[in-house]
């Protein structure tokens, strides 16, 4: 796929949009909008292998508050493992001895670049959360079968925390056996 042509039209604090020419069926050229987005981590945060940890916030673009595992943007030259450790502390206070990697998704490859990067954090303690200014949680941790539940009754419509659920779950159920 040949791109031709790239032009930025707008430049944000969290996203930048382009548009490219790019080629098209039957030797044809197209234009897609491409937003660009640094990525972000999804955290899986269980203090038992039964229960995991959500955070609520306000999100504006849907208009609601939505229970979602915790997770952030990466920072511009942060490698994904640190902003996971940082993202965890910041929103919910639990420090990890071990916070492993687990797999990565392109949230909308049809017209964003976004990357998020999922890990499991291990051993945890409670700590203090040290959340931006700009931020608000309410923490709880939940019964990784009730967080389900609440996916059921169409309650908890974040995809990443809908995936990082059905690993919690998968996992719970291995460790049953």
């Amino acid at each position: 796929m040949n791109r031709y042509s790239s032009k930025r039209v707008f430049t944000g604090n969290v996203v930048n949009v382009r548009v490219d020419r790019i080629d098209a069926p039957r030797g044809r050229q197209r234009e897609v909008e491409v937003i660009e987005h640094s990525g972000g981590v999804a955290i899986i945060a269980q203090p038992t292998s039964e229960t995991i940890v959500l955070v609520k916030q306000y999100r504006h673009a849907v208009g609601e508050d939505l229970w979602e595992v915790p997770a952030g943007m990466i920072d511009t030259g942060e490698e994904p493992l640190d902003a996971a450790r940082r993202e965890l502390i910041e929103e919910t206070g639990y420090r990890a001895e071990r916070i492993n990697y687990l797999w990565s998704i392109f949230t909308t490859p049809g017209f964003c670049e976004e990357r998020i990067f999922f890990y499991v954090a291990e051993g945890l303690t409670q700590g203090e959360s040290s959340p931006d200014i700009d931020e608000e949680f309410e923490l709880r941790v939940w019964s990784v079968a009730e967080a389900c539940k609440l996916v059921e009754r169409d309650e908890l419509r974040d995809s990443k925390t809908q995936i990082a659920l059905a690993w919690a779950a998968g996992s719970a159920a291995r460790s049953r056996i």
